[in-house]
């Protein structure tokens, strides 16, 4: 009877030390062995690991997937005294067990340590810019990108010497301003999209006139271009046709004489024109006497121009 209490008492007190000494660790936990309350040994490995049976050694299991902080909307200030109102979150996980144990010891109050030191960490970065680098277009300005990177890596520099803790991102999921702002917000960017458009529209009216002052250029180079072509071929022709009746006149004076007299007639000669004139002006003769038929005749007026 006592051999079997005895055996009863050690398969006891042995599946006690089984359960005391076997550490199961999954694949997303971390497990501190403690002695004495102090962290002696970090099993960062999935699987079945051992240590001292309880007391003399217990047991911490932390988990070493990611953390989403989401930060509470918080007011900032500008470096040109702009007021913000940013709400963040923050991508975490426990790098550093042991000092996580020492420092913070839970995930409740890791949260809060971390929104202390991510807000400090938000309102410095906004106080040493002006609005108009975080809300840029120009890409060689600072803008939300690199604001938020360089607060990633001076928090995640303090987090993991602290508390054993890296930070993988903070990024922005809200900006905006504070309510009493707004309407002079608006009223800002009202004048501001008013200056830019009389900018615009300067610079396009100063752009037409230029095009119209280039197109009236070449304009006008083109029409003297083509006056000079013109006077040109003009002289050309009253040329030859001064040269063609230059050779009809030689060829029979009478018919010149005749010709001119008739020019004559159509610039003095109107329809109500009245002449008190002596007959025997010789500019009348041709009314008063028709012409000898030999100044009439093709064969007289261009004997030689006749095939």
């Amino acid at each position: 009877m006592k051999k079997t209490l005895w055996t009863l008492a050690a398969l006891i007190v042995a599946g006690y030390l089984l359960s005391t000494c076997l550490v199961p660790v999954k694949e997303s936990e971390t497990a501190v062995i403690m002695q004495f309350g102090k962290p002696v040994r970090t099993i960062r490995e999935a699987g079945l690991a051992f240590k001292l049976p309880a007391p003399i050694q217990t047991r911490t299991m932390l988990d070493k997937r990611l953390q989403l902080l989401g930060l509470e909307p918080a007011e900032f200030v500008t470096r040109d005294r702009r007021n913000l109102v940013v709400s963040s979150f923050a991508v975490w996980r426990i790098a550093e067990p042991e000092t996580f144990l020492k420092s913070v010891r839970d995930l409740e109050t890791a949260r809060l340590r971390l929104q202390e030191l991510l807000n400090a960490g938000i309102g410095a970065a906004i106080g040493n810019i002006p609005l108009g680098d975080i809300f840029s277009v120009d890409g060689q300005q600072q803008g939300l990108p690199p604001l938020f990177a360089a607060i990633t890596g001076n928090s995640t520099t303090t987090a993991l010497k602290e508390f054993g803790i890296e930070i993988i991102a903070v990024r922005p999921n809200r900006f905006g301003f504070p309510k009493q702002n707004l309407q002079s917000i608006y009223q800002r960017m009202m004048s501001e999209q008013e200056r830019t458009a009389k900018q615009h529209r300067a610079e396009g009216q100063e752009a037409a006139a230029k095009i119209r002052a280039e197109t009236e250029r070449e304009a006008r180079e083109l029409l003297a271009q083509a006056y000079r072509e013109s006077q040109t071929v003009k002289g050309k022709g009253e040329a030859e046709a001064a040269r063609i009746y230059a050779e009809a006149f030689q060829a029979d004076a009478a018919y010149y004489q005749f010709s001119r007299s008739l020019d004559a007639y159509q610039k003095i000669i109107g329809e109500n024109t009245s002449f008190i004139l002596s007959s025997d002006t010789p500019l009348f003769s041709y009314l008063l006497s028709p012409p000898s038929g030999k100044a009439l005749t093709p064969t007289t007026l261009v004997p030689e121009t006749l095939p």
